[in-house]
């Protein structure tokens, strides 16, 4: 889909919508968009975790995409 064409389907799709929040995360996202975005800093904990699981795929310990989704969500909902 061109630039064009995908310009004109959001707008339609903005004038049909009546969802004020959905609104304003656009107005938001179009507001910051090309602004630079600073780069993400990781702490020494996080730097080790990171390399901990790097060393674990190297090794072939993975899980399926569900099996890994199903403990996410698990966790988060302690």
């Amino acid at each position: 889909m061109s630039t064009p064409e995908l310009r004109k389907k959001l707008i339609v799709r903005i004038r049909a919508t009546s969802d004020v929040k959905l609104l304003r995360e656009m107005e938001r996202m179009l507001k910051d968009a090309g602004r630079e975005i600073a780069p993400f800093i990781t702490t020494p904990d996080q730097k080790k975790a990171i390399a901990k699981s790097r060393a674990a795929l190297k090794r072939g310990r993975v899980r399926p995409a569900a099996e890994a989704d199903k403990a996410i969500r698990e966790w988060l909902e302690k």
